[in-house]
């Protein structure tokens, strides 16, 4: 496999992962903003938020929140059919001890990692 130029970039700041009672789903609506993905699963809602809206958030939870992460996304030009790619990126990762969580949008996939080593996950997936 070639260069895969998956254009990373590692986004401002500090994200969290929290889950939330279904029934709170309106509460978060007013920090949209702050939210990169939301997640529907059966136990509840589960969302991908800035470190702005930690505080906030948290009288919809009633758990901890999970982080800081860094939050890396990339831009390459792939659709959903695109075989692969969180394969190559997470071995790459692996191999240097970094944990990643993905998670896919419609138009680019991104990965959170822990806080301290975004700017290592970032130049890993460069030479990808």
């Amino acid at each position: 496999m070639g260069k895969m130029n998956l254009c990373p970039k590692l986004e401002q700041g500090k994200f969290f992962v929290g889950t939330f009672p279904e029934a709170q789903i309106m509460g978060l609506a007013g920090y949209l903003n702050h939210i990169k993905a939301i997640v529907r699963e059966k136990q509840g809602v589960t969302a991908v938020f800035t470190g702005a809206a930690k505080e906030p958030m948290q009288k919809y939870s009633e758990k901890e929140f999970v982080g800081p992460f860094a939050l890396i996304t990339l831009f390459a030009a792939t659709d959903l059919q695109a075989v692969g790619i969180t394969a190559a990126v997470s071995s790459a990762l692996a191999k240097e001890k970094i944990p990643a969580n993905f998670f896919s949008g419609y138009f680019h996939d991104h990965l959170l990692v822990p806080y301290e080593s975004g700017g290592k996950a970032l130049k890993i997936i460069s030479r990808l």
